[in-house]
């Protein structure tokens, strides 16, 4: 059976972001991650010498109409559509034609936060939906005789490797993704998951409801290996480390450090945890290991919002939290890696006290760059519901002019820099 797996296009100037928000996806005005679930799947197909192609067409720029007729040209058996809960009405639009364009052919919907919404895609034209991590159930679903339509449970297929959500059990099972199928390129960067899952109980966080409320590492030598896979094989810009909490096994972070320091790795890269996952002593080996980054969620920079949505215990622990993020972003700065610091707009009850607040603590802390991001309410998230478009419009207001007053202080810091490396360039003779 010849299999085609389809990251489908972009419908307007808003970009179907599927992998964003650990595969919850959003639409974005402009950034992208690759599609590194699709690439995955068709690693394990490849592996399992199924016939199976990857079209990207999200990556490659087509329209709707350019990727049926890109189809068309080598008809596919069955399709495999990568979707997500945060693109659902453009994938609900691919879907129906697709639909048209193959009324006989198989189309199964896929992506791990589609067990939300998968009566909607059913509606939309999909012949069957796969509730629940992909990467190793795709391939067996296709490798006998379809069922009859409708949902088809990953841990019906594979219990072994699935818990009762359709999560997988351990990501040390997944082969390393088909990069080379792919126009990850067009991104600028590559991708690595060293674990999925999160230990903590944030009120707000949608990281856990798909990646499931329990840390699962692979192997340091493995996350290791990988790394140096990536920069001998494809020589990418940038990796971006993806796991939502990179390093709350410090041990384990050490590890992945310090192997890569022995490999004489160079490509820069980026991690993400929590700021108290971090330490002076962690920092400094990350940055002799290539990381240049680190994302940390601050959330918000009032301690009575920090405890009403549980991003930390009480106001001692408030304030202890707010005092030690101070310490990790001085020490990372101080080793050289930038720090991207995220807040929450428009979080259930939240005032414009509580904004202003957060403006005057990210002004003292004064990360390398500032997200301010708005607040969603992603299925079974415990927080429930936030603030109308328009109130976040006004709440992000202080927000905007600290993450512009940050831009313009790192674009006149490194502006020098910049001119250095021109004036050099330009003496070169051709």
């Amino acid at each position: 059976m010849k299999i085609t797996l389809l990251n489908p296009p972009a419908l307007s100037e808003s970009l179907p972001n599927r992998e964003g928000t650990a595969s919850f996806g959003a639409l974005s005005t402009g950034f992208l991650y690759p599609p590194h679930t699709l690439a995955v799947v068709l690693a394990t197909l490849q592996q399992q010498s199924i016939d199976a192609t990857m079209l990207d067409a999200l990556g490659e720029g087509l329209s709707l109409n350019e990727t049926i007729d890109h189809l068309r040209q080598d008809p596919p058996e069955l399709l495999g559509v990568y979707t997500s809960w945060g693109t659902l009405t453009p994938d609900q639009t691919v879907i129906r034609s697709l639909r048209t364009a193959f009324p006989q052919t198989p189309v199964i919907a896929l992506g791990t936060g589609v067990r939300y919404h998968a009566d909607l895609l059913l509606k939309a034209g999909a012949s069957h939906v796969l509730v629940g991590d992909p990467e190793l159930a795709f391939a067996k679903l296709v490798s006998s005789p379809l069922p009859d339509p409708g949902s088809v449970k990953s841990q019906d297929m594979l219990p072994d490797d699935h818990n009762f959500a359709g999560l997988l059990r351990s990501p040390a099972k997944l082969p390393r993704p088909a990069w080379d199928e792919i126009p990850w390129q067009r991104y600028g960067f590559l991708t690595l998951f060293g674990s999925r899952g999160c230990d903590d109980n944030c009120a707000y966080c949608a990281y856990v409801r798909v990646q499931g409320r329990s840390q699962r590492l692979r192997n340091a030598e493995d996350v290791i290996a990988e790394m140096v896979w990536l920069e001998q094989q494809f020589g990418p810009k940038r990796i971006l480390v993806r796991d939502p909490v990179f390093a709350a096994q410090r041990t384990w972070a050490l590890q992945i450090a310090e192997g890569l320091i022995a490999h004489r790795f160079h490509t820069p890269w980026e991690c993400e945890s929590r700021p108290e996952h971090f330490d002076p002593s962690l920092l400094k080996k990350l940055a002799r290991a290539g990381c240049t980054t680190i994302k940390i969620g601050v959330e918000s920079g009032d301690p009575d919002e920090l405890v009403r949505i549980g991003r930390v215990e009480d106001h001692r622990h408030a304030k202890t939290y707010l005092g030690y993020l101070r310490e990790v972003v001085h020490a990372a700065k101080t080793y050289g890696i930038n720090v991207r610091a995220y807040v929450m707009v428009g979080l259930p009850g939240q005032t414009m006290a509580e904004i202003n607040a957060t403006a005057a603590y990210i002004r003292e802390l004064r990360p390398t760059f500032f997200h301010p991001r708005p607040y969603i309410a992603y299925p079974r998230v415990i927080l429930g519901e936030g603030q109308p478009e328009t109130t976040i419009e006004t709440l992000q207001r202080p927000l905007r002019e600290v993450e512009r007053d940050l831009a313009t202080e790192y674009a006149r810091q490194h502006a020098p820099l910049r001119r250095y490396w021109r004036k050099l360039l330009l003496a070169i003779p051709d």
